[in-house]
């Protein structure tokens, strides 16, 4: 699969360059590598539209000067480069992420094996951080839980091991769908049903929790679908969202019926939590 980077350099770092990640995010980038200098962004190259590119760019270029460069970058080995930089991750006193390369934890509650491949989700970016940490605010026994966009699956798996009755996990995109029936098993998790495709594969299915780990504009379009397919009095976590998103998302959320029950943040990316 070939990918092409966008190498961004920014005059100013924070808080752009979290913006710009968050806002290429909506448009189908994968991966992003910060450094001192900017930000380096890539995506499939199949998937890559140098005006939806420039339209981004534009709103930033109002607030800080920046240059960037466009490169075709070839096969690699994806997985070799991740295993070089990847560590464990603690989320907190329960819980710690690793691969299954790293030597194992004793003395902790929740263990999570994960092998990412070129998926999203292992605990290192500050959503993922802030959706993890809030599942253990929420008592999960029994419950059935929706992972929608799942990524790795790691959301899923915690959810399986902290007590949910039975889970849904959905993403578009086949690479993550693989990826997260590969650390299901890797984890011993036999209660998930996972499915390639998006929202509309629902089929009325209603749940207890809802999981949406996506971006500002597929969280804006589907809250109302969120908000019919919860059980009364049922949560919905959602991130993937800067600041200037949250009045946005609530007041959609608010109009349908959500209440606000919780709100973090970890450096720029925001959490909300949000009851039926």
């Amino acid at each position: 699969m070939e990918y092409t980077e966008l190498n961004i350099r920014l005059k100013d770092i924070d808080p752009f360059s979290e913006i710009i990640i968050a806002r290429l995010n909506e448009i189908d980038f994968e991966t992003f590598e910060e450094d001192t200098n900017g930000v380096k962004c890539y995506i499939q190259s199949k998937l890559f539209n140098k005006n939806k590119i420039d339209s981004v760019l534009a709103e930033i270029v109002t607030q800080t000067s920046l240059q960037y460069s466009i490169n075709k970058i070839p096969q690699k080995n994806w997985n070799l480069e991740w295993e070089k930089n990847f560590k464990p991750v603690r989320i907190n006193s329960r819980c710690i992420i690793r691969a299954d390369f790293h030597p194992p934890y004793f003395n902790i509650e929740d263990e999570i094996i994960i092998t990412p491949n070129m998926s999203f989700g292992t605990g290192h970016h500050e959503t993922t951080y802030l959706m993890i940490n809030e599942l253990y605010n929420i008592d999960l026994i029994n419950k059935r839980v929706l992972d929608m966009g799942c990524g790795t699956g790691v959301l899923s798996i915690i959810s399986s091991k902290r007590g949910a009755e039975k889970i849904v996990a959905i993403d578009i995109d086949e690479w993550a769908y693989k990826n997260s029936i590969e650390n299901s098993k890797l984890n011993n998790i036999n209660n998930t049903k996972f499915i390639f495709g998006d929202i509309d594969k629902l089929n009325g299915l209603t749940f207890n929790v809802i999981l949406a780990n996506i971006n500002r504009n597929i969280i804006l379009r589907d809250l109302h679908i969120y908000y019919r397919s919860l059980s009364l009095n049922g949560d919905l976590l959602v991130s993937g969202f800067l600041f200037d998103d949250i009045n946005l998302i609530l007041e959609v959320a608010k109009k349908l019926g959500f209440s606000l029950i919780n709100k973090k943040n970890k450096n720029q990316w925001y959490m909300l939590r949000l009851r039926k």
